[in-house]
């Protein structure tokens, strides 16, 4: 789409998408590690408690805790590691900024990512790349309203020079007075 223009460099990086999407990777990414750390504390409790007191208790329904803890963990850990990559790819190449923004997105949202990455797909969807050496193209500024009125003298005439206005001689008395005028201000005469 955008290929051999000044090797694919832009004007304007996507600064905060970038941002927003590997913060959310690297929370993600922490999160992660705490449910699985949750998970093997939950295992080595239950499976201590088992061997001090036996079977007296019924451990097998609490053994799908450790196990959904671990297993949450490891796709939030692989969802996060995603995100994280796809974030490295749009600050590398933004003008594929719709590709990874979506990638960045899908993730964010089925990987419980979190808010940050999900805002950072957004702004990757968004985002308008300015290639270098393009000049930045903005559209005609419109006018709302009537149209801006001329206060100043008409073209035709200069400053410093007086108006002409357009006169006519009475029939009458032979004095000048203007074209509009009915009737001559000297003589009376009704004049056209």
């Amino acid at each position: 789409m955008y290929a051999n223009q000044n090797q694919g460099q832009v004007q304007n990086k996507p600064t905060a998408a970038y941002i927003l999407s590997l913060l959310g990777g690297i929370l993600g990414f922490l999160a992660s590690l705490v449910f699985i750390g949750l998970g093997a504390l939950a295992y080595s409790a239950l499976s201590s408690f088992d061997s001090y007191y036996g079977s007296s208790l019924d451990i097998r329904m609490f053994g799908w805790g450790w196990a959904t803890l671990i297993g949450f963990g490891a796709w939030m850990f692989i969802t996060s590691i995603l995100v994280i990559i796809f974030a490295r790819k749009l600050n590398a190449n933004p003008l594929e900024h719709t590709k990874w923004g979506a990638l960045i997105l899908v993730f964010s949202i089925i990987g419980v990512g979190g808010l940050l990455a999900f805002i950072g797909g957004i702004l990757a969807l968004v985002y308008k790349p300015i290639l270098v050496g393009a000049q930045q193209q903005y559209a005609p500024q419109q006018q709302y309203g009537p149209p801006p009125q001329n206060y100043g003298p008409p073209p035709q005439q200069q400053w410093g020079q007086p108006q002409q206005s357009i006169t006519q001689i009475c029939p009458n008395c032979g004095k000048v007075v203007q074209e509009n005028v009915k009737f001559c201000p000297n003589c009376g005469k009704q004049l056209n």
